[in-house]
């Protein structure tokens, strides 16, 4: 079983230490095991405790940029030349480290689009990162020159994937976008033995040709009221009886956990609440497929003997299963409170989806022993609703 820890970061890899996945606070450690399940109630209860302002082990909250493509930039070793010089890479850098424009060609010539964006961060992001500041991992959130940054009646726009951002016209912060040439989201700093998520942007060379995303959280403005306390401090209780009631969670959820956040994906697309007769059904059709896919008769038949496994296991775990899926419900409601109560600090900028307002994507929250999380509204009326059905 895969560690949750490795999950949540997957950050040591050979070329890079990016953060490949931010996992959903209160939303799928439950699917991976007893551990990684008990490590998210204490990272949930750590965050409700942080907007109490109570001792916690939470490190910061950032707002959660929607931008695209996200990407490393900074000083790197360029092994052409064994020098440290200014690079730029696609998120993980697999493709490795750009350092001229030649290389941009090479690495991204396949996309116009992605050549173009990838291109813009090596011209201008040189401008404001030095060899001191370090590697960063970011979100690209705007171009002039792609017309992704725009003047519309009286306020300047940016907009890279779902979400458009908005500021007025005449504002100190709009006065500076329309200017820019891109706007980019530097949240994670890389190059450091564990990745820091509260990225200080004024530390940066300051030019007009970058506008820099403001994703910093309005702590002043943060209101957990005493309702809200109660009940998160109910949904929390509720959801930790459930699951440690559950009579062998790890081997419930061995094999089932990848099509257990499939599941979720699913319910999350069509606004329903996810239930063990509502997994069962989901699980039998996608093993079908994966049986109808193949034609020798010795792997249809294995195929169909795993299938009939995984489904009769659900079956007669039926009620650990209603535990584990009534304990989901009562994390992502728990979830939401701290949710509400970090959407409702103000934002930086205006929000909208299809000229409709709407909230930030989500908010990081990073802890002290080097583990991070996301907090995003999982209905379809929310961000990931909104993102999944896109």
């Amino acid at each position: 079983m895969k560690n949750f820890t490795q999950f949540l970061t997957e950050a040591e890899q050979e070329k890079s230490k990016a953060v490949k996945h931010l996992a959903h606070l209160g939303g799928e450690a439950h699917f991976f095991g007893k551990n990684e399940s008990d490590a998210d109630l204490t990272r949930l209860g750590d965050l409700h405790k942080y907007l109490s302002g109570e001792k916690s082990s939470t490190k910061s909250v950032v707002i959660k940029a929607d931008g695209s493509p996200s990407f490393e930039m900074g000083h790197v070793m360029n092994p052409a030349t064994g020098q440290k010089e200014f690079g730029v890479a696609y998120k993980g850098a697999s493709k490795g480290y750009a350092f001229n424009q030649q290389d941009i060609e090479d690495k991204f010539g396949h996309s116009e689009g992605l050549k173009s964006k990838m291109g813009q961060l090596l011209e201008h992001g040189r401008k404001v990162v030095s060899k001191l500041h370090g590697v960063y991992q970011g979100d690209f959130m705007g171009s002039g020159k792609d017309k992704t940054i725009k003047q519309e009646g009286d306020e300047i726009t940016h907009q890279e994937n779902l979400i458009k951002y908005h500021y007025p016209a005449d504002s100190e912060e709009g006065k500076k976008l329309k200017k820019a040439k891109i706007s980019m989201s530097l949240h994670t700093r890389i190059d450091t033995p564990q990745p820091e998520y509260e990225v200080d942007t004024s530390k940066f060379h300051e030019s007009s040709d970058v506008h820099m995303f403001n994703n910093k959280l309005n702590k002043r403005n943060v209101d957990y009221n005493l309702d809200d306390r109660a009940a998160f401090e109910k949904h929390y209780t509720n959801a930790g009886k459930l699951l440690h009631s559950i009579h062998d969670h790890d081997n419930l959820v061995n094999g089932h956990t990848e099509h257990l956040q499939t599941y979720i994906n699913k319910t999350v697309r069509e606004g329903t609440s996810p239930t063990t007769a509502g997994y069962h059904k989901h699980l039998g059709e996608r093993l079908q497929k994966e049986v109808d896919k193949v034609k020798r008769p010795e792997t249809k038949l294995k195929k169909s003997i795993d299938m009939q496994n995984m489904t009769n296991h659900v079956q007669q775990n039926k009620e650990d299963f209603d535990k584990l899926f009534k304990a989901h419900k009562e994390l992502d409601s728990g979830k939401n409170i701290l949710l509400r109560t970090l959407e409702n600090s103000g934002q930086n900028q205006k929000h909208t989806i299809n000229d409709k307002p709407t909230n930030p994507e989500g908010f990081v929250v990073a802890y002290h022993d080097g583990s991070v999380s996301k907090v995003v509204n999982r209905s379809k009326e929310g961000f990931s609703g909104q993102n999944l059905n896109k």
